[in-house]
């Protein structure tokens, strides 16, 4: 693991310990935007905000499929709900200060334009009825 040159470890963990816990609330029939708030909520009692305009989403034959959004804020016009069997990718996208990422020259690079830091974690879960399972597990993220 790399040295924590801008002292953000605790940022890092913070995006962890969200993901954990949104995962851990995912099951069938479950509104995306519950999950939303957990992470929104977990992340500003921790001192930080979110990044508004990345989503976790769906993966199917295509990396990005329905559900198209699985924000990490609290959208009260998203109804969907999460379908027991489907394939989603949960994602934290957790900041110091900014709320918006933007693409750099590159086409690639995500930046935001006040300096802030971001902390990103995923994982690729099939939804359930009961603890999702996890496929993307031998990342390791959580060990």
């Amino acid at each position: 693991m790399g040295k924590d040159v801008n002292n953000h470890s605790h940022l890092v963990e913070t995006s962890r310990k969200i993901l954990f816990n949104a995962i851990q609330n995912i099951r069938g029939g479950v509104q995306i935007a519950e999950i939303g708030r957990l992470i929104e909520t977990e992340a500003k009692k921790s001192g930080y905000t979110v990044i508004r305009n990345l989503t976790g989403h769906g993966v199917g034959k295509s990396l990005h499929e329905s559900p198209d959004e699985i924000p990490c804020f609290y959208d009260r016009f998203n109804k969907a709900r999460f379908k027991k069997n489907s394939v989603v990718a949960v994602e934290t996208f957790i900041s110091t200060k900014t709320a918006r990422a933007y693409t750099l020259s590159d086409g690639w690079t995500l930046s935001g334009k006040d300096g802030s830091f971001v902390a990103q974690h995923e994982h690729t879960i099939i939804v359930g009825d009961d603890v999702p399972v996890i496929l993307t597990e031998s990342n390791e993220i959580w060990n």
